[in-house]
C-alpha cells in the first residue's frame, strides 16, 4: 500500500513489528463454525465435551494464522516496509505494509515468510514429540479428552496443512503471489503475473472442491455434511478472491499503459520577461500548442496555450508581455513524463483542487503540459 490504510475496526491485541494486531468481530463466526465442524468431524454427537474440544481446536488453528501473518510482517519490516496492520478475519488474516515502490524480490519473498513460518512450527512439534516428553493427560481440562501430546500433533497437522494449502500457486494463497512474482521478474510485467496467479486460483478452487467431493465418492459413500461444509467454504474463499484479483490486474494493467507523457500536450518554456511575439515564435519553432513561463530561477510559475494569444491584437505581439494569457501555476505541479499507474493516481489524489495541470519534465527539461481532468479521465 502506498499510504497507511484506514484503521480496521476490532480487538486490539497490541503491536508486532510496528504494525497493530487486530482481531475482527466476525472471526468469532469463524470460530463457532470450526468448532461445530471439529465436533462433529466424522459424524460424531454434539454435546458440550465434543464442542469445548473444537473450539480449543479451532483457537489453535487461529492461533497458528497468526503465526503465520506475523511472519509476513518479519519479512516486510525486513526489507525496510513499514507494516501497518496484521488482522485476523472471517476467512483467516491479512497483513498491509507499505507497498510503494514493490519488487518481485520483496513481493515473493514477503508472500514466502507465511507458509515456511507454519513449517518451522510443525518441524518443531514434530521434534517435540519425537523427544516423548508430552504425554501428559491435562486433567484440568475435559477430564483427561486432551494431552499435551495431542495438542501438538494437532498443530503439527493443522501447520503443515496450512502451509501446503498456502503454497499452492493460485491468488489468494501466498503461492499465488509467489507465482505472480516469478513472472513479474521474468516478464517485467507485474498484472501478466497477477493475472496468471488469479486463473490459477479459479483453478484450484474448482479442484479442491472436486477433491474434497470426490475423495469420498471414490471410496464408495456419500459426502458428510463436514466435507460439504469444507468444500463450500473453501470455494466461497478462493473464487472471489481469485476473481476480484482478475478484474483489478485488468483495470491497472490498462492503466500502466497511461502516462503523463502520453496525455500531455507539447509545450515549450519561456522565460518571464519574453514578449507575447518571442513566445508564439519559440511555440511555433518548436511545435508546441502550450507555453510555460518560468521564473527568473528557471521555476514555472504559470503557463498559457498558444492559441490564447490570437486575442492579442497582433500589432501589440512585439511589445505586449505575457502576463495578459498567463494562468498562474502553483510551485511544485509538474511531474515526470514516464509517470503512470499508481504514482500518477497518487499524484491526482495530491494536486486535485490545487491546480488543474501540471508541466511535464523529461531528461531534466520541460516538454508538456497536462490537464488533471484528462488524467482523472484516463484512469477511470
Amino acid at each position: 500500500m502506498t499510504n497507511a490504510p484506514t484503521p480496521t475496526r476490532g480487538l486490539s491485541l497490541g503491536r508486532v513489528f510496528g504494525g497493530r494486531v487486530i482481531v475482527q468481530p466476525s472471526t468469532l463466526l469463524m470460530l463457532v463454525l470450526l468448532a461445530f465442524l471439529f465436533a462433529t468431524n466424522g459424524g460424531g454427537d454434539l454435546d458440550r465435551r465434543t464442542f469445548t474440544v473444537g473450539l480449543v481446536l479451532a483457537l489453535l488453528l487461529f492461533a497458528s494464522v497468526l503465526v503465520h501473518e506475523i511472519a509476513h510482517a518479519a519479512a516486510a519490516r525486513a526489507f525496510g516496509r513499514q507494516v501497518h496492520e496484521v488482522v485476523l478475519t472471517l476467512w483467516g488474516g491479512h497483513t498491509t505494509f507499505d507497498a510503494r515502490g514493490m519488487t518481485p524480490m520483496v513481493s515473493g519473498v514477503t508472500a514466502l515468510a507465511g507458509p515456511v513460518a507454519n513449517v518451522l512450527l510443525a518441524a518443531l512439534g514434530g521434534l517435540a514429540l519425537a523427544s516423548g516428553a508430552l504425554d501428559i493427560t491435562l486433567f484440568s481440562l475435559l477430564a483427561g479428552d486432551l494431552t499435551v501430546a495431542g495438542i501438538v500433533r494437532y498443530l503439527v497437522y493443522a501447520n503443515l496443512i496450512l502451509a501446503a494449502f498456502n503454497a499452492l500457486p493460485g491468488i489468494p494463497m501466498d503461492g499465488g503471489r509467489v507465482l505472480e512474482a516469478i513472472v513479474w521478474a521474468v516478464t517485467g510485467d507485474r498484472y501478466r503475473g497477477v493475472r496468471i496467479a488469479a486463473w490459477a486460483g479459479r483453478v484450484i478452487a474448482i479442484a479442491v472442491v472436486l477433491v474434497v467431493l470426490g475423495y469420498p465418492l471414490a471410496q464408495g459413500r456419500s459426502p458428510q455434511l463436514f466435507e460439504l461444509l469444507w468444500a463450500g467454504l473453501i470455494f466461497a474463499i478462493l473464487w472471489p478472491a481469485a476473481s476480484g484479483a482478475l478484474r483489478t490486474a485488468e483495470v491497472l494493467g490498462r492503466r500502466e499503459g497511461v502516462t503523463a507523457g502520453t496525455l500531455m500536450v507539447p509545450a515549450v518554456p519561456v522565460r518571464f520577461n519574453a514578449t507575447v511575439e518571442s513566445a508564439r515564435q519559440q511555440a511555433d519553432a518548436a511545435g508546441a500548442q502550450e507555453v510555460v513561463v518560468l521564473t527568473a530561477d528557471g521555476v514555472p510559475a504559470g503557463h498559457f496555450p498558444v492559441a490564447l494569444t490570437d486575442a492579442v491584437p497582433a500589432e501589440q505581439w512585439p511589445s505586449a508581455s505575457m502576463q495578459s494569457v498567463t494562468m498562474p501555476l502553483p510551485r511544485g505541479a509538474a511531474v515526470p513524463a514516464s509517470l503512470t499507474g499508481a504514482d500518477l493516481e497518487l499524484a491526482l489524489r495530491e494536486w486535485w483542487g490545487r491546480t488543474d495541470v501540471w508541466t511535464v519534465a523529461q531528461d531534466g527539461r520541460i516538454v508538456g503540459v497536462v490537464r488533471l481532468g484528462d488524467v482523472m479521465k484516463a484512469l477511470q
